[in-house]
């Protein structure tokens, strides 16, 4: 079968990593992958080409490029494969997978509604392309229940197949043999980037709250970003700087997890809920809230009970923590066999392929 995977770049960035890693998946299992890239640029650049998956060039040159002859030069190197898995959007690119008649997948990893700065005038273009053009692909695919959901709102989908299949990760970037107890200071972490859809405001009051109710310990927030300064600030205001750590963006969060008892992330609307996966690895549990999106969606399953509605749960949900520590090492090796179970990235090539070969069927 031959599959080729469409995206912008190869920059760092989840759903970058993730694509690279499901194709390098699929050609261990046999496929014949190749990634087709707007720009070459991007960290993950090297790294793909030692994997030996051909790479090729849309010659597309912005979002909004309709150049004719690069149009017609992406209609002939459609041509050459069974199946077109596009990962991002671009009128000039869906509109040649939909006129080269091969079978065509898109996977929506998320909607950019209020995530990036621009106009109304150049979203809502580009937003009524994207609403035709993905209800003309033979099979769309959502990274999470909740993603699909706001997907068949805003873009109708009636008459397109749609699925979730949630995401997979690379299990060997994980220390899955080290899972540990920080010892005696009860430590309470996240890991995230510091923006404001992330909420990590809701955290640091819910910390406020359970330290007077009696809590102990610290918390210790892993990330930075447009909004360190901020959380920063917060932290200083409660006089809560000896109690709670900002770390700064660090590459090597394994060492945190392992010393980490109990992670929170308190955004909503996650697309897919990587944090919990990587949380579960460590044997950590992981509390969010109602309004999480896709993160409630891998967290409910294995332990609902941290699944809270408010700062007030958050805090009451850390204080059973700090009083019933053996919750914590006692099912540790259940959190992991649930991750390696439900979120590898083999798992989710064979979900893939799955709906490969119906699509190819149809």
């Amino acid at each position: 079968m031959k599959v080729l995977h469409c995206i912008n770049s190869p920059h760092i960035g989840g759903i970058e990593r993730l694509l690279i890693e499901l194709a390098i998946a699929q050609k261990k299992k046999g496929l014949e992958v190749s990634i087709m890239f707007d720009t070459r640029n991007g960290s993950y650049y090297k790294y793909l080409l030692k994997q030996g998956i051909p790479i090729l060039d849309s010659g597309i040159k912005s979002g909004f490029d309709f150049n004719f002859t690069t149009y017609k030069q992406l209609k002939k190197q459609f041509k050459a494969f069974q199946v077109i898995h596009l990962h991002s959007f671009s009128p000039i690119r869906s509109t040649a997978a939909k006129y080269s008649k091969v079978k065509t997948i898109y996977t929506i990893h998320g909607l950019s509604k209020g995530v990036r700065k621009e106009s109304l005038l150049k979203y809502h273009i580009r937003e009524s392309l994207k609403k035709w053009l993905l209800n003309t692909v033979h099979v769309l695919i959502a990274n999470s229940n909740y993603t699909l959901d706001l997907a068949r709102k805003h873009y109708g989908l009636k008459k397109v197949k749609t699925k979730a299949i949630l995401n997979g990760i690379k299990l060997t970037d994980y220390s899955l043999n080290e899972v540990s107890h920080s010892g005696s200071i009860f430590t309470i972490g996240l890991v995230s980037r510091f923006t404001k859809r992330k909420r990590i405001d809701r955290l640091i009051y819910a910390f406020k709250k359970y330290k007077d109710m009696g809590g102990s310990g610290k918390l210790i927030l892993v990330g930075d970003g447009t909004e360190f300064n901020v959380i920063q600030n917060i932290v200083k205001h409660l006089g809560l700087e000896d109690l709670i750590k900002l770390v700064g963006y660090k590459t090597n969060v394994n060492a945190y997890y392992n010393c980490f008892d109990v992670v929170v992330h308190p955004s909503d609307n996650e697309g897919f809920g990587l944090i919990a996966v990587e949380a579960f690895l460590h044997g950590k549990p992981i509390i969010a809230f109602n309004d999480s999106g896709g993160l409630k969606e891998v967290i409910q399953p294995i332990e609902p009970y941290n699944i809270i509605a408010n700062k007030n749960e958050l805090a009451l949900r850390l204080l059973f923590y700090d009083t019933n520590r053996e919750q914590i090492t006692d099912l540790s090796n259940e959190r992991v066999r649930y991750a390696k179970k439900h979120f590898s990235i083999e798992r989710m090539e064979r979900d893939y392929y799955k709906e490969y070969k119906l699509m190819l069927l149809r």
